[in-house]
């Protein structure tokens, strides 16, 4: 097996993506989720991301691995990486794994990182023995959440449909404010609203809006619910995700929160969705007894493997 290692930050070709998007797509249908986090696929789809990295693997013929990593934007030291391996099979994820950790390691080095996040989805006792030969600690948890729909739970909020000619920029604004403690979510600017905009599974109809009126009339963003629906594949029915969810710290304390969320269960349920899905930091205690509360409960835990990278 032969690696490769070339930029990833530009948009590529049809033919160039072609094989990754075939790989991604193949692990989305045995494993029932699609193997690269959304971000990660925006940047590869769209060119999103600036600094970044890309690795492949193939066996001659195939693409048999891919890894992408990306610099921080708050740090440019540090570096999150994902793969994709063609299979689930120990032998295998362990042979193209360490290939990819290996070359996107010495990628990242040579571009200046010092320090590397592995994140993975569904980890197994492979990916742990890789992250240990790496030099990589196990860390932060990701819980993804299910419950069945609909909820039968009463709510009472109004919310009005996505404006994408009006709301990009407010969007951005209540989203970096609500996530001022997390600089992945709160980064977000209005390009990587629109490349979300981009994608096939948007629908503004899903993207519930709430606003509040201010003491002088004027009505301002308070929240929002933003819903997705994953199809159902062939070894999973379809689901739909609370996707992002957030309330301006300026309306904390009103129970919006849980309101926003019954409210984004409720339009994916009327739209014939019968799962509801999120994802939640496995430290966030408030989040997970809250989800915990309304009926939810762990169905998939993501795990990030972090470390320094020798001689960065």
């Amino acid at each position: 097996m032969r690696a490769s290692t070339q930029p990833a930050g530009a948009r590529q070709s049809a033919a160039d993506l072609e094989p990754i998007t075939r790989l991604v797509a193949d692990g989305t249908a045995r494993r029932g989720f699609r193997p690269l986090s959304d971000q990660a696929w925006v940047d590869l789809v769209h060119g999103a991301a600036t600094t970044a990295v890309a690795v492949q693997v193939s066996d001659g013929n195939d693409l048999v691995g891919y890894a992408q990593a990306v610099s921080g934007l708050d740090d440019a030291a540090a570096w999150t990486v994902e793969t994709v391996v063609a299979g689930e099979a120990p032998d295998l994820l362990s042979k193209v794994g360490d290939q990819l950790l290996d070359a996107t390691r010495t990628a990242v080095r040579d571009a200046g990182g010092a320090e590397l996040t592995w994140l993975v989805q569904g980890p197994t006792a492979t990916h742990d023995q890789l992250a240990v030969a790496h030099g990589l600690e196990p860390g932060r948890r990701l819980l993804q959440m299910r419950r069945p729909l609909p909820t039968g739970i009463d709510f009472d909020i109004i919310t009005r449909p996505f404006d994408a000619g009006r709301d990009v920029a407010d969007w951005v604004r209540v989203n970096a404010r609500a996530f001022a403690w997390n600089p992945e979510q709160g980064s977000w600017t209005e390009a990587n609203v629109r490349a979300r905009m981009e994608e096939p599974w948007f629908d503004p109809d899903g993207f519930l809006i709430h606003d509040r009126p201010e003491p002088d009339g004027t009505v301002r963003m308070a929240g929002f619910c933003w819903t997705k629906v994953h199809e159902a594949t062939s070894s999973s029915p379809a689901v739909g995700e609370i996707y992002v969810i957030a309330v301006d710290p300026d309306f904390h304390g009103l129970g919006l929160g849980r309101a926003l969320t019954l409210a984004g269960l409720d339009n994916l349920a009327s739209r014939g969705i019968t799962i509801g899905m999120l994802f939640v930091d496995a430290d966030n205690n408030a989040a997970v007894t809250l989800y915990d509360k309304l009926g939810f409960a762990v169905h998939r835990t993501d795990r990030l493997y972090a470390g320094p990278i020798d001689g960065a």
